[in-house]
């Protein structure tokens, strides 16, 4: 066969093939990119109550919220929602410090007035050198302390110092048993040049116990505490390390 001739056949067919398939992949591509995640709907109001798994107890300062709207629960775990927009289905998150997370999705037809019931995780207990025992959340605990003109500062890790050794550490609350206090007033040694600081005796989760300086305290115009939400009311609270007797963790 002429070459000429078979180079023209092939260019024939191979331009009938892209006619056919261009159109068709066309096709495809916008039936994908228009599809529907679903028809929008309004729930003019969603109410309900958070309760406590274990105890059956209202659960108060719980975040709610579902498509475009949000609350938190009052003292009585009630919450409402006005108003609501969703796509097909609308996403239901309840949560807060201290619980496990409820997440779901409601549809146009379901019932507008929920109960929802938190499983409650495992708290840390402070000891005030009052006697006054607190349950606190453990997500929400916290070192910190005000710095005079600049607001406050907070973490879930703080500078720690071993006075046996001058050995500085920054370790995490999720590495500590426990902290025996009250914080009291001690030469700071190698640990601290600026001269004396707050020791308490922390025991590790290692099993490890030892006497340690809050760093922070070397400056005496730093005053460490204790900030955590309290597990039955939702309250924030700070507490000087000075008036605790013992936090024992989780």
């Amino acid at each position: 066969m002429n070459p000429n001739k078979l180079r023209r056949n092939l260019v024939v067919a191979l331009a009938a093939v892209l006619c056919l398939t261009l159109p068709a992949q066309a096709q495809k591509r916008r039936s994908t990119g228009t599809r529907s995640p679903g028809a929008q709907f309004t729930i003019e109001k969603i109410t309900g109550q958070v309760l406590d798994a274990a105890t059956g107890q209202p659960i108060p300062s719980v975040a709610v919220s579902a498509g475009n709207r949000s609350d938190s629960t009052d003292a009585n775990g009630n919450f409402e929602l006005k108003n609501v927009r969703g796509f097909g289905y609308l996403v239901f998150e309840v949560e807060r410090t201290g619980y496990r997370p409820h997440l779901s999705q409601l549809q146009p037809n379901t019932p507008t007035t929920l109960t929802v019931h938190l499983t409650p995780t495992a708290t840390v207990s402070i000891r005030k050198t009052n006697g006054e025992v607190i349950q606190v959340d453990t997500e929400s605990f916290k070192f910190g302390y005000p710095v005079p003109f600049s607001g406050y500062r907070e973490a879930e890790s703080d500078d720690f110092c071993s006075i046996s050794d001058g050995k500085k550490s920054y370790i995490h609350r999720a590495q500590i048993a426990k902290l025996t206090g009250p914080a009291t007033l001690v030469p700071g040694g190698s640990c601290c040049e600026a001269g004396n600081a707050r020791k308490m005796t922390m025991t590790l989760k290692t099993g490890q116990t030892m006497d340690v300086i809050f760093t922070d305290t070397c400056e005496e115009r730093y005053k460490v505490d204790i900030g955590a939400r309290v597990h039955t009311t939702g309250e924030f609270l700070h507490i000087p390390i000075t008036e605790i007797a013992e936090i024992v963790f989780p």
